[in-house]
């Protein structure tokens, strides 16, 4: 599974609340593969940066927790157990989540994270785990960081950000 975030105006937002789930998966692959689109896709590092935010894995979203909801997103498109996982943030709660965020060393808390902790949690993707720490330590900072500034951009933008992790 991996985690792609899609940046979407008022307009386009609405266009994806009022689609049935199956469209909403064509209509936001569709998007993601136009020129213009602006999304950031961090692969499968989604629940890693999640755990190292929240000392949760994300498939254990923590409501109302803007660090968590970074990772996760605020609402779901969807009450059906059976469909994909896609959620959006609305441009209120962008402003919300960034300020949190600013107020975080992501890389103090890195630090603090074990691969045998990860290990433990059973936090996605297993195999990860083979490389060096100090190797996912670069990675998982540089996703985070480019994260961040895809947040900041759909702040500035007064954008809404949909989260898909399939």
């Amino acid at each position: 599974m991996i985690a792609q975030y899609l940046m979407v105006d008022n307009a386009l937002l609405e266009q994806l609340q009022n689609a049935t789930d199956t469209a909403r998966t064509a209509l936001l692959e569709s998007m993601s593969e136009q020129p213009q689109a602006q999304l950031v896709d961090l692969g499968k590092l989604w629940d890693i940066i999640h755990f190292v935010l929240t000392k949760h894995s994300a498939t254990q979203p923590v409501p109302d927790e803007p660090v968590s909801e970074f990772v996760v997103g605020v609402e779901t498109f969807s009450d059906n157990e059976d469909a994909d996982f896609i959620a959006f943030i609305p441009w209120a709660h962008i402003v919300e989540i960034v300020d949190v965020l600013e107020q975080i060393n992501f890389k103090k808390r890195l630090e603090k994270v074990s691969m045998k902790s990860l290990r433990e949690q059973a936090i996605f993707p297993p195999n990860i785990w083979q490389d060096k720490k100090e190797n996912l330590d670069k990675e998982l900072l540089a996703s985070y960081n480019e994260l961040l500034a895809f947040y900041n951009d759909a702040l500035d933008n007064g954008d809404n950000i949909v989260v898909s992790i399939l």
